[in-house]
């Protein structure tokens, strides 16, 4: 797989609440590794809501629950306060590191495991390259982006528009919405 093809995700979706995850359950996915920041909530919200709490807690009836994040202990372990969902924090995604925490902390198999998050470049990439599926979706607040992750999206855009050329039909089928949301 090319650096091109580790780009494209497995699947997309609007937001982490319009995933079928009892499709994903019946596919055998068992654990579920989420990126937090403009995946569950923005960069401007500091905790999870209710509503998160709940979904998740839910979630965790059917999947083992890892949060993997690039954001610093502080912002991680304030968001995740009132709950009791493991996490790694400084994931340096799209590096492997943190996955491998990931897969450490829930002893599960790289088959067993799908990457949700709102970022190409370091979810989507570094899933594929730990060898893991990944959801992308779309950012919960795109202005709150930090600057690292504006750059991130102008790097992506650069990728998207070489997958909309090499993997057109890849492209329609996985890309083409989000692109289409954020008007890129």
């Amino acid at each position: 797989m090319n650096f091109y093809q580790k780009c494209i995700p497995d699947f997309y979706f609007k937001s982490i609440f319009e995933i079928p995850y009892q499709t994903l359950k019946e596919q055998g996915i068992n654990t579920l590794f989420f990126d937090l920041d403009n995946t569950i909530i923005s960069y401007d919200e500091d905790e999870l809501n209710n509503k998160h709490i709940d979904f998740l807690n839910e979630l965790s009836k059917l999947f083992k629950i890892v949060i993997l994040s690039n954001s610093g202990y502080q912002r991680v372990s304030k968001a995740l306060k009132n709950t009791n969902f493991p996490y790694v924090y400084h994931a340096t995604k799209p590096l492997k590191r943190g996955f491998k925490k990931g897969l450490k902390i829930t002893k599960a198999n790289t088959d067993d495991v799908i990457v949700i998050g709102d970022q190409l470049m370091t979810d989507i990439f570094g899933a594929h390259r730990a060898k893991l599926k990944g959801i992308l979706i779309e950012s919960v607040k795109r202005k709150s982006d930090r600057k690292i992750t504006k750059f991130n999206r102008k790097i992506e855009k650069h990728v998207i528009k070489k997958i909309k050329k090499k993997y057109p039909s890849l492209y329609e089928s996985r890309l083409e919405a989000y692109v289409n949301a954020h008007e890129m």
